[in-house]
């Protein structure tokens, strides 16, 4: 019974795949057909048409850069601050813990739409509406509970013999946070990292509401814009689409051993 369930698991499994690996592939064909090759969507291209991608990174050069100067500092500001709540709350025991941890995680069951217009009044009022600096704040905001309670599950795994012995070798709690507990976690900060950063890279709701001119909008509000009421031209906005994701699949492939460390399981296992 269990190597038949076995074998319908693995066969559901490797038909998503099939699935997924199909649609991706639709998108790269069709980002290199002309508008003409367009209306047999799944068809091979007859030649492979290189002037949408010539396109897509005129288009897209700034809003990547965009991407990428809000993505980063984001990423790293929230994963240090997310790490620093996270170390004493993995520290309180049983009783003192609990409370200020649901406290710092009541932020993550908040749908986004609900605070998206307190937001936009708040941004604006600080005048860092249309900038940069606005998106940092609205991504450090909401990036911090979920990287709180991410690294404060890894920080637990952590055997407590690890700081006693820091404190035998006279390692204050500032020197066994930073010189022996984030190294043993690094497998667990390379995970909170791509997931961090794809959702910081893939917004769209805040970068619509916050941004506007070309200074600061991010890609994915170049995509938004490349969809039309009318009309949409396919080649050049698969094309965008697909150079717009390679910087995730990227980071992904550099990192995908550490991130599948993270996931499976604490720095101690």
């Amino acid at each position: 019974m269990t190597r038949n369930n076995d074998i319908w698991r693995h066969a559901l499994l490797i038909l998503a795949a099939l699935f997924f690996i199909g649609l991706m592939l639709i998108a790269v064909f069709a980002s290199f057909k002309t508008s003409e090759e367009m209306l047999t969507p799944l068809a091979l291209p007859e030649r492979f048409y290189l002037g949408n991608y010539q396109q897509a990174f005129v288009d897209l050069w700034r809003p990547l850069l965009n991407s990428v100067a809000i993505t980063v500092p984001a990423l790293l500001l929230s994963i240090l601050v997310g790490c620093l709540a996270a170390y004493p709350l993995s520290q309180m025991g049983a009783k003192a813990g609990p409370g200020g941890y649901i406290f710092l995680l009541l932020g993550m069951f908040i749908p986004f739409q609900i605070i998206q217009i307190p937001i936009f009044i708040i941004i604006r009022a600080m005048g860092f509406y249309d900038t940069i600096y606005g998106m940092w704040v609205v991504h450090l905001a909401l990036g911090i509970p979920f990287c709180t309670f991410f690294m404060r599950n890894f920080f637990a795994t952590v055997p407590r013999t690890m700081w006693e012995a820091a404190q035998i070798d006279g390692c204050g709690a500032v020197g066994y946070f930073f010189k022996i507990l984030m190294p043993a976690s690094i497998s667990g900060i390379a995970a909170l990292a791509i997931v961090q950063s794809r959702g910081v890279w893939n917004d769209l709701l805040f970068a619509l509401t916050l941004t506007r001119s070309p200074d600061a909008s991010p890609v994915t509000r170049e995509l938004y814009g490349m969809v039309g009421a009318f009309q949409i031209e396919e080649g050049p906005l698969m094309a965008s689409a697909i150079v717009s994701t390679l910087p995730m699949v990227l980071v992904f492939l550099v990192f995908q051993k550490a991130f599948t460390r993270g996931l499976l399981g604490g720095s101690s296992k």
